[in-house]
């Protein structure tokens, strides 16, 4: 299970804290987004982060640049993307990709690969900030994660 705290301190810059209850090490991380592009029609949204590094991984942080774009315009319910990923734990950098798919507008499901693995989210927000995660790791093993942003 993994809980998130986050919160702007910035338009444009979010920093926060991740806990994992289930990680045998480091179950505490810091975790934070620069959007360094704000999508438009023309152009895709361009985020770099830092997070606790990719699921099953014991220790390890993982810097991150990825795109998006949301097809349709603003009513599009699809929204691919595709970034590299450094993850410490490996050492390595690793290609990322996925695609969010509106279900309605509070319920996202979202298909990825982290480079490494597949997995996918039914991801619920709320109204004020908060969102409530179902994952599937390794598209077989089953977990929750709380967010909440400020």
């Amino acid at each position: 299970m993994r809980t998130t705290l986050t919160g702007r301190v910035s338009p444009r810059f979010q920093v926060g804290v991740e806990f994992n209850a289930s990680a045998p090490q480091e179950k505490l991380n810091p975790v934070g987004n620069y959007f360094v592009q704000s999508e438009t029609a023309s152009k895709p949204g361009v985020t770099a982060g830092f997070s606790s590094d990719r699921i099953g991984t014991p220790y390890g942080m993982s810097y991150f640049v990825s795109a998006q774009k949301q097809l349709g315009g603003e009513a599009g319910r699809l929204a691919p993307y595709i970034g590299l990923s450094y993850s410490e734990y490996g050492r390595e950098v690793l290609m990322t990709f996925g695609t969010s798919i509106g279900l309605r507008d509070d319920l996202v499901l979202l298909p990825m690969c982290d480079g490494k693995n597949a997995h996918t989210t039914l991801t619920w927000f709320g109204k004020r900030g908060e969102s409530i995660s179902l994952i599937s790791a390794f598209n077989k093993r089953f977990g929750i994660a709380f967010a909440r942003n400020f």
